[in-house]
């Protein structure tokens, strides 16, 4: 056989070099007849029969090659028949496509651009938008950074009906705009999501965030009152609502949103957010006493759960291995880095298991991390150890499991319980049993005084046993029990906030007439906004924190929005930032040393320890009172090195 092939070849370079297409196809032909699978013959006839303008026959050997080529990877022998192919038949995009994945397998980027551009727009024309958008997702890869490119694959999607994909498609470019701090972007492309999703609350909320931020407060409130009716109590809801009932200058409305925004919070054991919906509250309501004394008890739980365990004396580190440790782990806590931080606590817990340091530093990143259940077993090694500071771990530990407050010594009065009650009631002398004069049990004392429906004294005979056994699970449940009873005695209010009578209309019929002509976010006190910013940033929403922030003016501002950038991802963008914002800055500017502080601390986290030792230095000779037991023991963690 091979014999006939070489002579059948020879033949046909012969019938070539005498002109005669006709009789080196025929040659050609028998070739292939031996063996079908030679692509450089079958080749060889496609270009014979476009010579000859058999178009059709060309296009059928030239595609078989093309399809060989493509299977086996080889992309760049298949570009010379795809651009044949290209050249007999324009109008199909399955080519251009082909086409261009070859180029793009040889980084061949401008291209691959113009092949896929041309495949969609081939496909668009036909009426195929599912086709049209394979060839738009290859020509994202081409320009990723082109967030119109990756726009028009959700439009196409979306036309052909591929709901769920581009529902995906849209969240990608949303969060993309999301990360680069575009709220106006984001709500823009939740509106066009919409068209596809119409009931989707999350799409619903971006859209309302996006035209409270452009001062659109009706079109907000529409979109609010579909999410409402959906999610009564989710606070993001509940948030934008009272933003929007704000800046339509609706105070009233706005008032009882928060209010019930502070009411989901205390519900969540979320005492930041209680807090902070409190805060926008008392703003709006100055002269409400009943706001104010709530506002007042809720900051003292967030003062209480804000003084972290880490800053007790019996915790603090005994040798310079143990301060560098806890330092790194606190810098990449900062900073959102929870499993590097919690890997190196855990290294350096190999050799010295016991640390107090050590043990609380791990405690209170596990409680940043989210992970309150797995903290609490590591606050409860350090109560037996801790002296005097015992009382401040477990109330800690109360406020973290949800229960207002464990007070020790048991002596103690709760006025919330016995609010009905001048003097709450002494406890009653401890019984004796049998001749040997045991003591009474406090805690049967406690289940016997509560049965009787003496609250208080039972109250106070479980305090007790708490100060001699404070890690009691049983007795902290029969408290919280205690306590929810007495909360649940007190006035409830309505399961969903009233927002207006009937004929005030609903909160969706704003006139425009009523719409102030600044914004919310824009207008309003730069203080009060700053305060909003650090609470949501406290609470985790770095990203609306960072949005909040970069609408103020002013370092402290700066400051906030490096944070969260920082926790967002980008050091390297948030040191930028905050090194930019300083080096404009006064330093007499009261934000400026919290502003050097946290600018070290970005240093470091992008491995500039020399720079970040130098700034240490400078606040401290800046503003010696700033944090200086801090800077002390970064400044000597980072000189040891």
């Amino acid at each position: 056989m091979s014999n006939e092939r070489q002579r059948l070849e020879q033949e046909a370079l012969e019938q070539l070099n005498r002109g005669s297409a006709e009789g080196a196809l025929k040659a050609y032909l028998s070739i292939l007849r031996l063996d079908p699978k030679d692509r450089r013959v079958r080749q060889r006839v496609g270009e014979i029969y476009i010579r000859q303008g058999k178009h059709q026959d060309a296009e059928r050997h030239l595609r078989e090659v093309a399809e060989g080529l493509l299977k086996e990877n080889a992309h760049r022998a298949a570009v010379s028949v795809l651009k044949q192919l290209a050249a007999l038949r324009p109008d199909d995009p399955q080519i251009q496509l082909d086409l261009g994945e070859c180029y793009l397998a040889g980084s061949y980027q401008s291209d691959a651009k113009a092949c896929f551009d041309a495949a969609l727009r081939a496909w668009m024309g036909l009426g195929k938008p599912l086709l049209a958008a394979k060839a738009a997702k290859r020509l994202v890869e081409t320009s990723p950074q082109d967030q119109t490119a990756r726009l028009r694959v959700a439009e196409l999607l979306e036309a052909g009906g591929d709901l769920d994909g581009a529902s995906g498609a849209y969240s990608e470019v949303m969060e993309e705009f999301r990360r680069r701090g575009r709220m106006d972007e984001v709500g823009r492309i939740a509106e066009l999501a919409l068209k596809g999703r119409p009931d989707d609350v999350g799409l619903l909320l971006d859209a309302a965030a996006g035209r409270i931020q452009q001062g659109e407060f009706k079109r907000a409130l529409q979109a609010l009152q579909a999410a409402f009716l959906k999610g009564p109590k989710e606070p993001r809801t509940l948030d934008l609502l009272a933003r929007a009932f704000e800046g339509a200058g609706q105070a009233e409305r706005a008032l009882k949103v928060l209010l019930e925004l502070s009411r989901v919070g205390a519900d969540r054991n979320d005492i930041a957010a209680e807090a902070d919906a409190l805060r926008r509250a008392a703003a709006l309501g100055p002269h409400d006493t009943e706001v104010a004394e709530r506002l007042a008890r809720a900051e003292d739980r967030l003062g209480r759960l804000e003084r972290k365990v880490t800053s007790l004396s019996c915790v603090e580190p005994a040798d310079e291995g143990t301060l560098r440790a806890v330092v790194r782990a606190e810098v990449l806590v900062r900073y959102g880095r929870f499993a590097h931080a919690e890997e190196g606590l855990r290294a350096a817990m190999i050799g010295q298991a016991d640390s107090l340091a050590l043990i609380a530093s791990l405690a209170e990143l596990l409680v940043a991390a989210g992970r309150v259940p797995d903290a609490l077993p590591w606050m409860e090694r350090l109560v037996p150890r801790a002296g005097s500071e015992a009382s401040a771990i477990l109330d800690r530990m109360a406020l973290l499991r949800g229960i207002d407050r464990v007070e020790v010594p048991a002596a103690v009065s709760d006025e919330d319980l016995l609010d009905d009650e001048e003097d709450p009631p002494t406890a009653p002398p401890l019984s004796k049993a049998g001749e040997e004069g045991t003591i009474e049990d406090a805690t049967e004392r406690g289940d016997r005084l509560h049965r009787e429906g003496n609250l208080a004294g039972a109250l106070m005979a479980w305090r007790q046993a708490l100060s001699e056994d404070p890690l009691n699970d049983s007795v902290l449940s029969r408290i919280a029990a205690l306590r929810n009873a007495a909360r649940a005695a007190e006035p409830q209010p309505a399961a969903e906030p009233d927002f207006g009578a009937p004929d005030e209309g609903t909160f969706a019929e704003v006139e425009p007439d009523d719409l102030p002509g600044d914004s919310w976010g824009k207008g309003g006190d730069h203080d009060v906004d700053l305060e909003r910013a650090r609470a949501l940033a406290a609470d985790g929403e770095f990203q609306d924190a960072r949005d909040l922030a970069a609408h103020q003016s002013g370092l402290a501002a700066r400051v906030i929005e490096a944070r969260c950038l920082a926790a967002l991802g980008d050091p390297v963008g948030a040191l930028d930032m905050l090194r930019e914002a300083t080096s404009e800055a006064a330093d007499a500017d009261p934000a400026y040393p919290e502003a050097i502080f946290d600018l070290a601390g970005l240093y470091v986290l992008t491995q500039k320890a020399r720079a970040a030792l130098r700034l240490l230095e400078e606040l401290r000779d800046l503003a010696p009172d700033y944090r200086a037991a801090e800077v002390e023991t970064r400044i000597r963690a980072l000189t040891s090195r």
